[in-house]
C-alpha cells in the first residue's frame, strides 16, 4: 500500500538529505568528543564547570554572566 503511495514521488530524496546531515553531524561530535577527551588537564576543567560560579561566588568574586 505505501509503495503505490508513493511511487512517482519526486520528493523522497529530502529524508535521505536529511538522514545523512544527521549521521555526519553525530560523527563529526562523535570524533571532536573522543579526540577532545585526551587532555586529562582539560576534562578535569570541564568536570568543574558546573561547580565554578558556585566556587566564585564563595571567594566573593564578581561574577559576569556569559
Amino acid at each position: 500500500m505505501l509503495q503505490e503511495y508513493y511511487h512517482g514521488s519526486s520528493w523522497l530524496w529530502l529524508p535521505m538529505i536529511g538522514l545523512l546531515f544527521f549521521f555526519v553531524f553525530f560523527l563529526v561530535v562523535l570524533v571532536r568528543v573522543a579526540l577532545g577527551m585526551r587532555d586529562p588537564e582539560r576534562v578535569e576543567r570541564l568536570a568543574s564547570l558546573p561547580f565554578s560560579v558556585e566556587a566564585e561566588h564563595a571567594a566573593g568574586k564578581q561574577v559576569r554572566d556569559e
